[in-house]
């Protein structure tokens, strides 16, 4: 059974989730719980039997649909050997709960993935070459 959970900035399982991220984009920015004096929220992971097997880190940029600071999705990685189990799903989900009981208005992911996202009711609101701006619907 896959566990999904909130983590603290300092825990031990994002050393390891940092290095797949890293293996995977050369420009994934370093964690942080703060940008612009705004909270982020922390990152969530995904265990099976104690093991990691996938997170999903936040981060914050200007929204282009209000012109202020916003909630991004800035990476989500699952193992290889357990793709295609909808935990990336469940990661994002359990995402957009946390950041509506932030009362934050949007959440926002910049993605050249925009099925992964429209399947769970996500919008898309802008194109930028082979990627896409997408806005949770579940965030108001």
């Amino acid at each position: 059974m896959v566990l999904i959970q909130t983590v603290e900035s300092n825990s031990t399982y994002l050393t390891e989730l940092y290095q797949w991220f890293k293996s995977e984009w050369d420009d994934v920015e370093p964690l942080a719980t703060t940008k612009n004096g705004k909270v982020i929220p922390n990152p969530i992971i995904a265990l099976e039997n104690g093991e990691l097997i996938g997170g999903l880190v936040f981060t914050r940029f200007l929204s282009p649909i209000t012109q202020e600071q916003a909630v991004w999705v800035n990476a989500v990685f699952i193992k290889p050997e357990n793709r295609k189990q909808r935990i990336s799903s469940q990661l994002i989900n359990h995402a957009e709960k946390m950041v509506s009981e932030m009362a934050e208005p949007e959440l926002l992911v910049f993605t050249h993935i925009p099925a992964l996202y429209s399947n769970l009711k996500w919008t898309v609101i802008e194109t930028v070459d082979d990627h896409f701006v997408l806005k949770s619907s579940l965030v108001q």
